[in-house]
């Protein structure tokens, strides 16, 4: 699958390009203008490695954590602690909200308010988990605040994906060699950049042995009558 040296020459390929990147998502946008964005579904720990590869490439992103998954606690003490350092690199951190996880949106002003008070940050973009409601109307806002999969930003600027581990490079060196009319929305989810595995099946697995063996040590830090 793809690795950070993979990742480092796709950054530069897109720096060399004129691209700049950005983490103001309210701004008028340019035909230069390059949001490279993160939805983190599986890994904080992964975001913060692929946070520091980004760091020494001297660019910022912006990295949008969930809090309503099972996959991890991103109230955790050491959660908490990755995603400040992630912020204090410069990068931008926001919330990766899934509507299916609610009865009704009004629920997002909860997670809004905690998120906010936690890592001191203002709530002014939004990702959409599953967004498939949203693609019905992409302008829809979340309590006036603006979310990825408005036109302005999945319509308006040609938008590229890594999801289900697709190869982005093929659209990337597509979209460099076509005169430019507008900027570049970029969604990369750092698990499928951590050499993690031959296929995406291989990579998830990876991370499930990985995330079973952090477990286990937090168990034996934590329940001194456990024995394995």
């Amino acid at each position: 699958m793809f690795n950070l040296k993979l990742y480092k020459t796709l950054i530069k390929r897109l720096l060399n390009a004129g691209l700049k990147p950005s983490t103001n998502w309210n701004k008028k946008l340019s035909k230069n203008t390059l949001f490279i964005r993160h939805d983190i579904d599986f890994s904080i720990e992964y975001a913060y490695r692929l946070a520091l590869c980004e760091y020494r490439l001297k660019i910022c992103s912006s990295y949008f954590f969930m809090m309503s998954t099972n996959f991890y606690n991103l109230l955790s003490s050491h959660n908490q602690k990755l995603v400040k350092k992630i912020s204090n690199m410069g990068h931008k951190v926001s919330i990766h909200f899934d509507p299916t996880a609610y009865k009704d949106l009004e629920y997002f002003k909860y997670e809004k308010n905690v998120f906010e008070n936690i890592f001191g940050e203002k709530v002014n973009i939004v990702s959409i988990h599953r967004p498939r409601f949203f693609l019905k109307n992409n302008n829809i806002k979340l309590f006036g605040i603006s979310q990825t999969y408005q036109d302005i930003f999945f319509k308006k600027m040609k938008y590229i994906s890594d999801s289900k581990c697709r190869d982005v490079f093929p659209q990337i060196i597509k979209f460099l060699e076509e005169p430019r009319k507008f900027g570049l929305h970029l969604l990369i989810h750092p698990i499928w950049w951590m050499n993690m595995g031959s296929s995406p099946s291989k990579t998830i697995n990876n991370w499930r042995i990985q995330n079973k063996d952090f477990i286990t040590s937090e168990i034996f830090k934590n329940v001194k009558v456990y024995k394995k």
